[in-house]
């Protein structure tokens, strides 16, 4: 039988579902409700209508990395280009883990972490925000060392509870843990506080960034990597040597440049979630946990019938039916037109 040739690892295993289903109002996957004014649009087509479509792209993506280097204020030599920082993410667990290797998460955060710790052949090992999502750091830094995990994945903001350790806690945390320290920081423009500056003192740091947020490049999908040149080294044994389209790279190098668009759609989103929290906070029996990304996570009695009537509506947001999440939903922050429609059903459910 065919099944004989699938690893065993695997049997159990379920793959990310990413839906394609069409929604009058899409407020569940974290992208940026915004488009690019036609001027923008006209540079960008004016940066692609010659293309050399026969030609491999740049392997080491110099000129997108360039760009982003200036834009994160980082050493361009400090940076690697991915396809969306989930493939950073994959790159990241097949440099460093090994078959039994073990790899700390917090639960909740980022589903994918999971998946390509497993892919990997790693162990994922999970530690427990508390109630409230926060982090006792004291308590992660012990189990890191006891438990000798390799990589400890964090994203900063949390995915999905759009909470945050602070730039004080997460350095207690590379300091003190024995182990490889990832910091994701893809809602990083959301929050406004890094430590990227700190990849050069620090061995064992590495920070992700990505343009599908802040940027509205979610389609394009291009992330960034930056660490030290030690652990860039390793990581580049298991970057694909063409894994940034020409295409993309020509695209986020134009929109990288546009800093004043950029800026003026991150305080956009910034005013549009502190009108959606003002929203949920006039409705009862829900319970809101603090945000500082482009989403809102909240709890209700019974989030599959809320989320049933959304659907009917049309409108579509993240629903979590079990585990640390179970009753919560997450709304990614939209127009101005989209929220009030949402906060409308709300009140109605």
């Amino acid at each position: 039988m065919i099944k004989n040739f699938f690893r065993e690892d695997l049997k159990d295993f379920k793959p990310y579902d990413a839906e394609k289903n069409e929604y009058r109002i899409r407020m569940d996957a974290n992208e940026s409700y915004l488009h690019f004014p036609d001027e923008l649009k006209e540079k960008l087509l004016e940066a692609v209508k010659d293309f050399a479509l026969n030609r491999y792209p740049d392997p080491t993506a110099s000129d997108v990395c360039r760009a982003y280097a200036d834009y994160a204020k980082v050493d361009f030599n400090s940076l690697m280009a991915g396809n969306g920082s989930d493939e950073l993410i994959q790159i990241t667990s097949n440099a460093f883990i090994n078959d039994g290797d073990k790899v700390m998460i917090l639960s909740p955060d980022f589903s994918m972490y999971n998946i390509y710790i497993k892919l990997a052949g790693g162990i994922p090992i999970v530690f427990d925000l508390d109630e409230d999502f926060k982090l006792n750091a004291e308590e992660l830094i012990d189990n890191v060392n006891r438990e000798e995990v390799k990589l400890l994945f964090i994203s900063n903001p949390n995915n999905p509870t759009g909470g945050v350790i602070s730039r004080e806690t997460i350095i207690k945390i590379i300091e003190g843990c024995n182990c490889i320290v990832v910091i994701d920081e893809a809602y990083y423009e959301f929050y406004g506080k890094t430590v990227i500056d700190l990849i050069d003192k620090y061995e064992n740091l590495i920070v992700l960034r990505t343009c599908s947020k802040a940027m509205g490049l979610a389609a394009l999908r291009v992330g960034f990597l930056a660490s030290n040149k030690i652990l860039l080294n390793e990581l580049r044994k298991a970057k694909p040597p063409y894994n940034l389209n020409a295409v993309t790279q020509t695209i986020a190098e134009v929109v990288l440049r546009e800093t004043e668009i950029i800026n003026s759609n991150i305080k956009a989103i910034l005013e549009e979630r502190e009108f959606l929290l003002q929203g949920l906070k006039e409705i009862e029996n829900i319970k809101i946990y603090p945000t500082n990304s482009n989403f809102v996570t909240i709890k209700v009695n019974d989030a599959e019938k809320v989320n049933k009537k959304f659907l009917e509506e049309g409108i579509k947001v993240r629903s979590f039916k079990a585990g640390r999440l179970k009753n919560c939903l997450r709304i990614t922050v939209g127009s101005r037109a989209e929220n009030e429609e949402f906060l409308k059903v709300l009140r109605r459910v």
